[in-house]
Formats: structure tokens, sequence, C-alpha cells
């Protein structure tokens, strides 16, 4: 459920630094991707290029008006309305904030742009994102074993799938 305090709105470009300086925190970086440090020409660039793509939505989450998180919907398959999705709060952010930016996130990748499936990936070693995806009624859907090099070892993904239809039969279930 989204509460009234929250907000998801598309990322301003005047708020690239702050999101730059979130993602190049040292206990977000690790769990990404690339782990190196994102220099603010590489981060200009990076917001232009998905400034061009319709299917790219980059969002903002605020909580009580302060920002405190940031969500990326990808839609890969346009037809079969399916997206991936990436996320990551603040360092500092407010207790709770992560469920609370899961559940917008949620709400807008099915309400507002109608999405079928939405997918998720998570480093295995990540266990904080596994719960996380789970906690919000994601299914494990596999295991891609030594899928990902950080340039010393490989890791394990775990991918995750939400459907718009288990979504839609677990909050009806809480509210019955």
């Amino acid at each position: 459920m989204v509460e009234e305090e929250d907000q998801l709105r598309p990322l301003l470009k005047a708020e690239l630094e702050v999101v730059r300086e979130w993602r190049n925190h040292p206990d977000v970086r690790r769990y990404m991707y690339t782990q190196h440090e994102i220099g603010a020409a590489e981060h200009r660039a990076w917001f232009e290029r998905t400034q061009q793509d319709p299917n790219r939505h980059l969002l903002l989450y605020l909580r009580q008006g302060i920002p405190m998180g940031f969500a990326n919907i990808s839609i890969v398959n346009v037809p079969a309305r399916r997206a991936e999705w990436g996320f990551y709060l603040a360092p500092d952010s407010l207790p709770g904030s992560g469920q609370r930016l899961g559940h917008a996130t949620l709400a807008y990748a099915f309400e507002t742009l109608g999405l079928h499936k939405l997918c998720g990936e998570a480093l295995a070693f990540n266990t904080r994102s596994v719960r996380f995806h789970e906690r919000l009624g994601f299914t494990r859907e596999a295991t891609l074993r030594d899928h990902h090099f950080d340039g010393n070892a490989f890791h394990d993904v775990i991918g995750f799938g939400l459907l718009a239809s288990d979504r839609t039969a677990r909050e009806g279930a809480k509210i019955s």
C-alpha cells in the first residue's frame, strides 16, 4: 500500500547529483553490477541517453517531501508489457523507506504503466535485496550461477518476477 506521504515522480536533471552521491556510496555501490565510482560526466551522459528512450522510467522516491530513493523501470518487451527494475535508497533514508519505495514503484509499474510482469535481479550475496523482493511478492524464478564477475570473483545472480495478477491477488488478500 502506498502511503499519502510517499511520492514517486520522474527524476529531474537538477537532482542528478544527489542520486549520483547515493549510487557512489560504498554501501550502495558494492551491490551494483558496475562497482566503479560514477563521475559527473558519465552520470549526465547516462541521464541524457535515458531521456531519449520512452521505455525508460527514472523515478525519484520522496517521503515526507524528502528524497529517499531511486527506482529505474525499463520496459524490455512492449507487446508483452514486461519490464525490469532496479532501485536503491539514500544511505541515510528513514527506516521503512525500502518497503515504501517498493510499494510505490510497484503501483507505478502496474497501475500507471499497465505492466503484465516486472522482473528484477539481485546478487545472491545481497540477502537484504533477496528478502526485499520476496516480501514484495516476487517469485524467485532463476539462480544464474557465476553470472556476474566483479573483477575479482564470480557471483550467482537471483532472478525474480512479479505478475500483475500475483500483485492483485496479494493486495486483495490483504484487504480481506
